[in-house]
């Protein structure tokens, strides 16, 4: 019952930000269940990637999936990713792993709190913007758009932050489209990499069909409750919550 309700909480947490998955069920499965970490692991991704799945035909009903905008996104990640993991193993030469571990975690809690407080007043700002979609007839649009992918990337093979977080970042501070449409897009550029990791994992045998079910049976209707609720909390609550979500997520990382 406990994994099912933690699943169910996720599942919301996920159709209403994008984000939940990596940052609280995995350590909170980790916290209270018997199961090896890499089976924790590997069965979550399975299913983050079958709720984000859900999660983008749930956001596509309502318009809310931008899929040029991820297109360009995923085309920026790869060669980001790449770009991560190469100056990892060129920090390795210079740093123990743990301090290294330990100072890319600081850099990206001071990040996330530092978003976390300006947040409000960059939507602010963006609600006074027209609300379009980027024009991705121009390759400066694009060239951006390949370059947050790039980042986000980058940025994911350094740490051990998802990329459906990381990415919100950058599309709340960066897009002034709607909440809503930034969610959907977000859940499409995460579905892309998680349902490699998680095809990945299950060729390793890092899964759990019984941990899988229970944790699905209360994150797909989670998802579906919060795509919904995209459109009926207002903007200016929403924003906030996005504030509270980043700052309790950095705040997480500066303390553990």
């Amino acid at each position: 019952m406990l994994i099912t309700l933690l699943g169910f909480i996720t599942g919301i947490l996920m159709g209403l930000t994008g984000t939940g998955g990596g940052v609280l069920l995995t350590p909170l499965l980790l916290l209270f269940t018997p199961y090896h970490a890499v089976v924790v692991i590997g069965t979550d991704i399975v299913n983050g990637a079958a709720t984000k799945l859900l999660g983008v035909f749930e956001h596509r009903k309502l318009a809310q999936v931008r899929g040029r905008l991820a297109a360009f996104l995923v085309l920026g990640s790869v060669p980001g990713t790449l770009g991560g993991v190469l100056m990892v193993r060129l920090l390795k030469a210079h740093l123990q792993s743990g301090q290294l571990d330990h100072l890319l975690k600081q850099l990206l809690a001071l990040v996330l709190v530092g978003v976390g407080l300006t947040l409000p007043f960059v939507r602010q700002a963006h609600d006074s913007a027209a609300r379009a979609l980027p024009d991705l007839g121009r390759t400066r649009e694009r060239l951006r758009l390949v370059v947050v992918g790039a980042l986000v990337g980058f940025l994911v093979a350094l740490t051990s932050i998802g990329s459906g977080s990381l990415l919100m970042v950058f599309l709340l501070a960066l897009f002034p489209l709607p909440l809503g449409e930034l969610v959907g897009t977000d859940l499409l550029f995460g579905l892309a990499t998680m349902a490699l990791a998680g095809a990945l994992h299950l060729g390793m045998g890092h899964f759990d069909g019984a941990l899988f079910v229970r944790l699905a049976l209360g994150s797909l209707p989670g998802v579906v409750i919060g795509a919904r609720l995209t459109r009926l909390i207002p903007e200016r609550y929403f924003s906030w919550l996005f504030t509270v979500l980043y700052f309790s997520l950095g705040a997480r990382l500066l303390v553990g």
